[in-house]
Order: structure tokens, then sequence, then C-alpha cells
């Protein structure tokens, strides 16, 4: 797609990009190819989220037999569903949508103010994920890779952290998309592990635990636990009993988790 396709488009269907949605396509069809391409191997059963007027839709199907492309906006479904028949397009916000057991692989280009739900709802709803590729701000790069006593540690870097490898791929500058974004956006692969644990009841507990990260993990603990207990695990674990919860690693916070909750 270029802009002047987009804007043929959008003129035809009586469309426009809403600012507000984070609605920005992208305009640059070799970067696009690339971008599916960082599925691979993983093109059975393809999800993607949020595919507006289908910049990466079209390599997508020449991909999979088995492409859904949930989207909110109407007028996109309807142009979507007249353009690739052989694709399942559903009018649906994603974060009410069922995920199918069968999805392998997932990919979006994700609006920055949806982005954190989006990624935990494709992570935890998403039980047999093998790859989730996904666009957003590339400042947000700081956010994924946080490492324990940082600003943008918390929940969502941990989760990653432990259920997967993620590395950031490209960086696709803002003159590539249209209308055209005030920051650049990256593009990161997320590779799913195998894991032994439950990984929506440990979200729970992250989420638990950083409600209030700047006081004592101990005295949270003891408010939600037994204190006997709170007080053996950290005494077996040699965790101070001063100690913040963003102080410690993603490793060592499965540990008090799964010693709590077993």
């Amino acid at each position: 797609m270029n802009k002047v396709l987009i804007n043929d488009i959008l003129s035809k269907n009586n469309l426009s990009p809403q600012k507000a949605k984070g609605q920005n396509f992208l305009v640059d069809d070799d970067i696009c190819r690339v971008i599916v391409e960082f599925l691979h191997p993983h093109y059975d059963h393809v999800l993607e989220v949020g595919p507006g007027l289908g910049s990466l839709t079209e390599h997508l199907v020449q991909k999979t037999k088995n492409l859904i492309a949930v989207e909110l906006d109407r007028g996109y479904v309807k142009y979507l569903q007249e353009i690739y028949t052989n694709a399942t397009i559903i009018e649906k916000d994603f974060l009410k949508y069922i995920v199918p057991r069968e999805t392998k692989a997932v990919i979006s280009n994700i609006p920055y103010y949806i982005t954190t739900k989006i990624i935990e709802k494709v992570i935890l709803d998403t039980p047999n994920l093998d790859v989730f590729v996904f666009m957003t701000q590339k400042d947000l790069k700081d956010r994924f890779f946080a490492k324990p006593n940082s600003k943008e540690y918390g929940p969502l870097p941990i989760l990653l952290s432990l259920t997967g490898t993620i590395e950031q791929k490209m960086i696709v500058t803002a003159d590539k998309f249209y209308p055209m974004p005030n920051v650049d956006s990256a593009v990161f692969r997320f590779k799913r592990h195998e894991i032994n644990f439950d990984i929506r009841e440990f979200y729970k507990f992250l989420k638990f635990v950083f409600i209030n990260r700047r006081k004592k993990l101990f005295n949270n603990l003891k408010n939600q636990y037994n204190g006997e207990l709170v007080n053996k695990l950290f005494n077996e674990l040699k965790i101070d009993e001063n100690i913040r919860v963003e102080a410690l690693g993603p490793s060592m916070l499965l540990t008090i988790y799964d010693t709590l909750n077993n």
C-alpha cells in the first residue's frame, strides 16, 4: 500500500483514520513483508489484531490458510471482508475476544494507548502461542526489557521474561506511516517458552505485589498470606524483610509465588 492508494480506499469507503485510536497505516510494502516474515515458521492459525486497512493482511493471506483478523471499526471490517475473502474478518474488541485454542501466532500493529493490555491478553489467553510479532512506539522498549530497581520494572516485563524471549527486530520510522505519527515505531518478536506454572494466577499475584511497589514486600504479603509462612519463606530465601518488590528479579518472585500458593 501507499499513501495514494490508502487515501483512495478511505475516500471510496467514507472512512478516515482516527488519531485517538492510533490508526496509522503502514505505507511501505517491503517493511510489511519483512514484519510478516518474522512469524517464520509459525504460519499455521495466525491471528491479526487490528488490521486496519490490511497493510499486513495482504501479505499474511499469502502465507497462511488459517488467518483470523479481529478489527473493532465496522467500516474497516466491511472493507476487509470484501477484499480478503480467504480470511476470517471479525468485528470485535480484541480485549473481549475469545482467542481460538489452535492459535499459534499473533501479529499486530498496536496503538500506544492499549499496548500493555493487548500484550497481556495475547500471552495470558493464547495457550498454544508459539510466536507474537508486534509493532508499537519504539520508546516502549524500556518497559519490555526493564530490570529490577528501574522505573519501568513491573508485572509486564516480568511476565515477558518468564514466559518467553523477546527481541527488538527493527525500527520503522514515522515517515513509513500515514498519517505520520509523532514518533518512530519498533517491531518486536516474542517467542513463547514452555512453562510449568499458572501464568494467569501468577500475573494476578504480580499485580497485587506491585500495587504498593514502594512499600515493604514483607508487610504486603503478611496482609494477604499466613504470617508464619511469610516469615519462614523470607528466612529460607534469605530475603531482607525491608526489601521492596521492585528490587527482586523475576525468578525470585516466581519462587515466592510458588511457595505461598502451593
